[in-house]
C-alpha cells in the first residue's frame, strides 16, 4: 500500500512538472513576420474603422439614389377579391354568392416642389463627397497608424540589439578588470562595480525584450488581427528623404487633403440644405393618374381611369418651416466655421510635420557622429584604464554615454 501511494504521488509531481514546462511554451504564441506592404494589406482587409467608413459610404450613395428617385413617377399595383354570401335565397334555395374582382394601377409625379428635389439632390451628391473623403481620411490614418506600429517593432528590435550589444560590452569588460586585478592594476571594488553594471545590463535587455514582444502585439492590434506581428529581418529606420518642396506639399494638402474636403463638401451640403428649407415657402405640384377594373365576373370587364392634377400653397404651419430654415441656416454656418477651422489645423499640422522632418534629418548625421565618436572614446578610456591612468568611474561613464548615443539614434531614426 505504501509503494502504491510513493508511486502515486511520483506520478503526480513529474505531470505538475511537465504542465509547469508546458505552460509557458503554450502561452507564448509564435509571431507571423510580414513586411509593412502586407501589413497594410492586411489593414485593409480586416480592420474595423475602416470597414465602418465603408458603411458610412454605402449610405451616402444610398440616399443619393434615393434623391434620384424623387424626379421619377411612383406606380403602384393594386389587386382584390372578394366571396361572400347574402341574406337572399336563389329558386333552390340555396343561398347566393356575390363574387368581386378589382384591380387598379395608379402613378403620380411631383410636376413642382419649389425646387427642393434639385437641392436635396446636390445636398446628397456633397454628402456622397464627403463621405468618400472621410474613408479615405481613415485610410490615410490607417496607414500612419500601421506605419508607426511597424516601426515602433523595428526600433524596439534595434533598442534590443542595442542592449544584448551593452550585455557583452558589460561581460568584456568585467573580463578586463579581472585581468587588471590579477596585474594589480585595478582593485577588487572595480571588480564589483563591474559585476554590478553587468547586472543592470542584463535586466535592461530583459526589459527590451519584453517591449519588442508586446510591440509584436501593438501592430497586430494596428493591423486588425489576434496573432502576433514582427517586422521582417530586411526592415530597418532608414528613411527616404523628401522628394517635393515644403510649398507642395501644403498646396498638395490644401487641394486634396480627406480632411479638408470633407468639411468643404459639409458647408456647401449645408448651404444646399437651407435653399430646400427656403422651398417650403414655395406652392407644391402633382399629377396623378390610374386605370381600374372592376366585375363580379373574372376577367373583369368594367374599366375606368382618372387623371388629377393636385396643387397646394402652405399659409401658415405655426413657424414649423421658419423653425426648419432656422436650423439648417445655423447647421449651415457652423459648417462653414468647421471648414475654417480644419484648413488652420490642416496648416498648422502640415507646418509641425514638416518642421519635425527636417530637424529629424538634420539631427540623424550628428547622432550617427555621436556614436562613432562615444564608441572611440570607450576604446580610449579602456585603453587608459590599461594603463592606470583612469578610473573605472571614467570606464562608467564611456559605456553610458556609448548606449545613451545608441539609444538616441533609434529614437532619431524613428
Amino acid at each position: 500500500m505504501n509503494t502504491k501511494i510513493r508511486w502515486f504521488l511520483l506520478g503526480t509531481c513529474v505531470l505538475v512538472a511537465l504542465v509547469g514546462m508546458a505552460g509557458p511554451v503554450m502561452g507564448q504564441e509564435v509571431a507571423r513576420e510580414v513586411s509593412l506592404d502586407r501589413a497594410l494589406e492586411m489593414a485593409r482587409q480586416y480592420l474595423p474603422s475602416l470597414e465602418q467608413s465603408a458603411s458610412a459610404l454605402e449610405m451616402a450613395e444610398y440616399t443619393q439614389l434615393s434623391a434620384l428617385g424623387g424626379f421619377l413617377p411612383s406606380v403602384s399595383l393594386g389587386y382584390s377579391y372578394n366571396n361572400s354570401s347574402s341574406g337572399r335565397l336563389d329558386p333552390t334555395g340555396q343561398s347566393i354568392t356575390t363574387t368581386n374582382y378589382s384591380a387598379q394601377l395608379t402613378g403620380g409625379m411631383d410636376l413642382f416642389r419649389g425646387l427642393r428635389r434639385f437641392s436635396d439632390l446636390r445636398g446628397a451628391k456633397l454628402g456622397v463627397e464627403a463621405s468618400s473623403a472621410r474613408y479615405r481620411q481613415a485610410e490615410y490614418q490607417t496607414v500612419e497608424a500601421v506605419k508607426v506600429a511597424y516601426y515602433n517593432a523595428v526600433a524596439r528590435r534595434e533598442l534590443m540589439r542595442v542592449e544584448a550589444d551593452r550585455v557583452q560590452r558589460q561581460e568584456d569588460q568585467l573580463s578586463f578588470v579581472d585581468q587588471q586585478l590579477e596585474l594589480g592594476r585595478a582593485t577588487r571594488s572595480d571588480v564589483l562595480r563591474s559585476q554590478v553594471d553587468l547586472n543592470n545590463a542584463r535586466m535592461a535587455l530583459l526589459n527590451a525584450e519584453n517591449a519588442a514582444r508586446a510591440s509584436t502585439y501593438t501592430l497586430a492590434e494596428a493591423v486588425g488581427v489576434t496573432e502576433p506581428l514582427v517586422p521582417e529581418a530586411e526592415a530597418d529606420l532608414a528613411g527616404a528623404g523628401a522628394l517635393i518642396s515644403d510649398d507642395e506639399v501644403l498646396s498638395m494638402a490644401l487641394m486634396g487633403a480627406p480632411s479638408l474636403v470633407s468639411a468643404r463638401a459639409d458647408a456647401a451640403a449645408s448651404a444646399a440644405g437651407v435653399a430646400s428649407a427656403r422651398s417650403a415657402y414655395l406652392p407644391t405640384l402633382r399629377l396623378g393618374g390610374g386605370w381600374a377594373w372592376s366585375n363580379q365576373e373574372f376577367p373583369p370587364q368594367n374599366r375606368s381611369w382618372s387623371v388629377s392634377l393636385s396643387g397646394s400653397l402652405p399659409i401658415f404651419d405655426g413657424f414649423s418651416r421658419e423653425n426648419q430654415l432656422y436650423q439648417a441656416q445655423a447647421r449651415r454656418d457652423q459648417a462653414i466655421a468647421g471648414e475654417r477651422a480644419a484648413e488652420i489645423g490642416l496648416r498648422k499640422d502640415i507646418d509641425a510635420a514638416l518642421g519635425t522632418i527636417t530637424a529629424a534629418q538634420a539631427s540623424i548625421g550628428l547622432a550617427e557622429q555621436t556614436v562613432e565618436l562615444s564608441e572611440e572614446d570607450l576604446r580610449v578610456t579602456q585603453e587608459r584604464y590599461r594603463l592606470g591612468l583612469a578610473t573605472i568611474l571614467d570606464l562608467q561613464s564611456a559605456q553610458i554615454t556609448l548606449r545613451q548615443a545608441e539609444v538616441d539614434l533609434i529614437s532619431r531614426q524613428f
